[in-house]
């Protein structure tokens, strides 16, 4: 094999080994490697190579599946902080769901009391309505009962039986004198 391909069959090895190739990009560099190399197996290959260059490219190898290796534990670290995290999220969610629910109960008995404080409101406004009626009608008696006390008051007139009476019982009593007592004036 020409060392111009060689070069780039080891230039395809590199990337797709490499620990920040994707997996698209690792496939790639793979079907370039089998392509510049003609699909000749390794081990054929591995005869192919110059004495130096093996040593070179095994250090070159054991380097980046080292960089591979700490590169997969770092996304294992990674994918487990992301499922903590996922589960902390799923936690706070359930937790505004139920944060909600109250809101919900809660707005719904605030409506329930507004409701309740028009009501009342109403009814207070009809209550005290008809207070101020009364409290008006009141104010008026009081005024008419101070007019009538400011009044002068009068005997009450003894009703006409009793008058009669006492006149009658009068006449029928002689008078020092002799004569018999004048009769009295009638007034209507």
């Amino acid at each position: 094999m020409e060392r111009k391909h060689w070069e780039t069959a080891i230039r395809c090895l590199e990337i797709a080994v490499h620990p920040n190739t994707s997996d698209e990009e690792a496939l790639a560099a793979i079907r370039g490697f089998r392509r510049t190399t003609r699909n000749v197996p390794m081990s054929q290959l591995s005869r192919a190579f110059p004495d130096a260059a093996p040593a070179h490219l095994l250090d070159r190898l054991d380097q980046l599946n080292q960089e591979n290796r700490e590169l997969r534990r770092k996304m294992t670290e990674a994918e487990g902080h992301r499922i903590e995290a996922l589960g902390r999220l799923q936690n706070a969610e359930r937790h505004v769901q139920a944060l909600r629910r109250e809101l919900s109960a809660a707005e719904e008995r605030a409506d329930a009391a507004e409701r309740r404080l028009a009501e009342f409101r109403g009814a207070y406004g009809r209550i005290a309505g008809g207070l101020q009626h009364e409290n008006l009608d009141l104010r008026r008696a009081l005024d008419e009962a101070r007019r009538n006390l400011a009044q002068p008051i009068h005997e009450p007139v003894a009703p006409f039986k009793t008058v009669l009476g006492t006149a009658l019982q009068r006449a029928d009593q002689p008078r020092a004198g002799g004569l018999p007592a004048p009769a009295p004036a009638w007034t209507a």
